[in-house]
C-alpha cells in the first residue's frame, strides 16, 4: 500500500511547530557546534516517509527503484586510497598514520540520464579495513564520503530540503523554486549554477557541500579534485553519446591509472562558516583546502555488465564512519535514517527483480 502523505504533512507541520517554539536568542556557536532544531526529529521521519512513498510507486509498476539523489550511475571504479606522513593538525582519525586502503568510488549524476544534458554530478567513495570506523549495515571498517561538482546545496537545511522531497513527490520539483509563500531564490540560483556540462567525471572538482568532525573541536569540509601535475581528464571519442561520461572514464582507465586528491577544509569562522546551513560556501580565501589523500584509479575495466551491476547495488552513506570523521548539521543528520531506509527499499526490490534473492544483504558489505 502507497503511504499517505498525510501523516508526513502532519509530522512537518509539529516539526516547524516545535523548531518555532523553540527560538529565541542563542549565543554564537563554537567551532564545530551543532544546534540541533526542536523539530527536527519529527522533520526527519516526515521526510523519510516520502522519499519511501515516491519508491513505493516504482515497486508498483514493477519498476526498479533509482536512487532519490544521484540516481543515474555513471561508473564505478576499484582504487587505491593513500595517506602520507601528514602535520600534526591533520594527523586524525583514519589520517593519524600513514596507510593504504582499498577504496570503490562511485561517479554519478544529479537528476539526468543523458550524460550530455547540463546536471550536477556526484561521487561517492568508500574506503575499506580503516580500524575503528563503524558501519551502519555492513561490517566495521568502512568509511564513506559523498560529494557534489558544486560546493553549495540548494536546499541547505533540514526544513528546506523537506520542501524539496515534498515537491518532488507531489510532481512540481519546480514550485519549490516559486512557491510565494515559501520563496526560494538562493536555492534557485545556486541549482542553476550548479548544473554545467561535462567531458569526463575526471575533470570535475567534487565538494562536500556538509560539514563533517575532524577531531575533537574541529570541523572541516572535504574535496576531491585531480591530483597536482596529473594528465589532463581524457575525454570520450563519442561526445554526442547519452553515456558519454561513462566511456570518457573507461577509455581513461583502459590506458591507465588516474588520480584524485583528498582534501580537507577547516572552518576557522563558526558564524562565517556555518554548520547548519549546507547552502553557504566556506570562504576558500579564508581557510584553504590542504590534501590529506591519494586517491588512484586503477588501470580496469569499468563498463562491464558486472561492474555495473554491483555499482548500482552499493549503498553509501555519511554515517558509515570513523567517530573522528562523524558527519555534522542537519542535513547529515537527516542522512542518516534517511539513506539506510531508501537504501533498504531499493537493495531489496532491485534485488528481487533481477533474481536476486531479497534478503541477500546489499553490496556495501563487499570489499573490492
Amino acid at each position: 500500500m502507497t503511504p499517505s502523505p498525510i501523516r508526513p504533512r502532519r509530522l512537518a507541520l509539529m516539526a516547524l511547530l516545535a523548531t518555532l517554539a523553540g527560538c529565541g536568542e542563542e549565543p554564537p556557536p563554537a567551532l564545530g557546534e551543532e544546534r540541533v532544531a526542536p523539530g527536527e526529529a519529527a522533520l526527519g521521519a516526515a521526510m523519510t516517509e516520502r522519499i519511501l512513498e515516491i519508491g513505493e510507486r516504482h515497486r508498483a509498476t514493477g519498476e526498479p527503484i533509482p536512487r532519490f539523489n544521484q540516481p543515474k550511475t555513471v561508473a564505478c571504479a576499484t582504487a587505491t586510497f593513500e595517506v602520507p606522513p601528514l602535520d600534526d593538525d591533520l594527523a586524525v582519525g583514519l589520517f593519524a598514520e600513514p596507510g593504504r586502503y582499498e577504496a570503490l568510488v562511485r561517479f554519478a549524476n544529479a537528476t539526468r540520464q543523458d550524460d550530455r544534458d547540463k546536471d550536477l554530478r556526484g561521487a561517492s567513495l568508500r574506503l575499506f579495513g580503516v580500524p575503528g570506523a563503524e558501519s551502519l549495515a555492513g561490517p566495521p571498517g568502512q568509511q564513506d564520503f559523498l560529494f557534489n561538482s558544486h560546493p553549495a546545496l540548494f536546499a541547505g537545511t533540514p526544513e528546506a530540503f523537506y520542501r524539496f522531497v515534498e515537491a518532488v513527490a507531489d510532481g512540481r520539483l519546480w514550485w519549490y523554486f516559486v512557491n510565494p509563500l515559501a520563496p526560494q531564490p538562493r536555492s534557485l540560483m545556486i541549482a542553476l549554477r550548479a548544473r554545467d556540462r561535462s567531458v569526463s567525471p575526471l575533470a570535475e572538482t567534487y565538494w562536500s557541500t556538509t560539514p563533517y568532525r575532524f577531531g575533537e573541536g574541529h570541523a572541516v569540509k572535504y574535496s576531491l579534485r585531480s591530483c597536482a601535475g596529473a594528465p589532463a581528464p581524457m575525454a570520450a571519442p563519442d561526445p554526442d553519446h547519452p553515456d558519454h561520461l561513462r566511456h570518457a572514464l573507461a577509455e581513461q582507465l583502459a590506458e591507465g591509472e588516474a588520480c584524485l586528491s583528498f582534501r580537507v577544509q577547516f572552518q576557522t569562522d563558526p558564524q562565517a562558516m556555518p554548520i547548519e546551513d549546507a547552502s553557504v560556501v566556506w570562504d576558500e580565501h579564508a581557510s584553504p583546502f590542504r590534501p590529506v589523500g591519494r586517491l588512484t584509479l586503477h588501470r580496469q575495466a569499468i563498463d562491464t555488465p558486472r561492474a555495473l551491476a554491483r555499482c548500482e547495488s552499493t549503498v553509501f552513506n555519511p554515517w558509515n564512519s570513523h567517530p573522528a570523521h562523524r558527519p555534522l548539521g542537519g542535513i547529515n543528520r537527516l542522512r542518516r535514517a534517511i539513506y539506510q531506509a531508501a537504501g533498504a527499499q531499493r537493495t531489496t526490490h532491485n534485488a528481487t527483480l533481477s533474481g536476486d534473492s531479497p534478503s541477500a544483504p546489499p553490496t556495501q558489505e563487499e570489499g573490492p
